[in-house]
């Protein structure tokens, strides 16, 4: 009877300090959530990124020249890609495209004015003030060629699309300097407007 009894308590503490070990290892990273609604014709899609630099957690990336690109499956003949911009410190700003393969050899046109600063580059100097003295106040909602923002809201045939930047650390945010990221999350999310072909 001892002997039954120290094997369960030994189960049972176990049990208790592999369950905690577990609870303060949760580190998870949610890559890919599909939100179309059940039945619809349309599909959505939100993805997660986390850069640190020039690596990207849980994408592949590929060197092409002094940049590194990285790709994810968004549906069937549509990725994203997305390009680092090495500054003179670091990486000072990641571009957003998307094609329709993975290799980035048929790439799309988007829906915008091919003069004005596009909304599907995130730069860091977009958070800072033009001297880089200080932190640029952000403005509520969707962000504007000129004043880029948090959150940008592009175009492209077939699908439209949001980027919206939930995390950031700038490195060299001192007068003088060029800033450059240090990291960068977001939150790409794009639904279908036209009928799938």
């Amino acid at each position: 009877m001892k002997e039954r009894f120290w094997v369960w308590l030994i189960l049972l503490i176990w049990v208790i300090s592999t369950g905690s070990i577990r609870a303060n290892d949760d580190s998870r990273a949610i890559g890919k959530l599909s939100h179309g609604v059940p039945g619809s014709a349309k599909r959505s899609v939100s993805i997660y990124l986390t850069f640190n630099g020039d690596k990207a957690d849980g994408l592949p990336g590929l060197i092409s020249g002094n940049e590194r690109r990285f790709y994810d499956k968004v549906w069937d003949g549509l990725y994203l890609q997305v390009t680092t911009e090495t500054g003179e410190s670091g990486i000072r700003g990641y571009m957003f495209t998307f094609s329709k393969d993975e290799a980035d050899q048929n790439t799309l046109t988007p829906s915008e004015p091919m003069d004005v600063p596009t909304l599907r580059e995130v730069a860091a100097v977009d958070f800072r003030t033009d001297d880089n003295f200080a932190p640029r106040p952000l403005q509520p909602g969707p962000g504007k060629p000129k004043d880029r923002g948090a959150l940008r809201i592009f175009s492209y045939p077939g699908f439209e699309g949001e980027i919206r930047v939930l995390d950031f650390d700038i490195g060299d945010a001192q007068l003088g300097k060029k800033p450059y990221f240090k990291s960068l999350s977001c939150l790409v999310t794009l639904h279908e407007t036209g009928a799938r072909k």
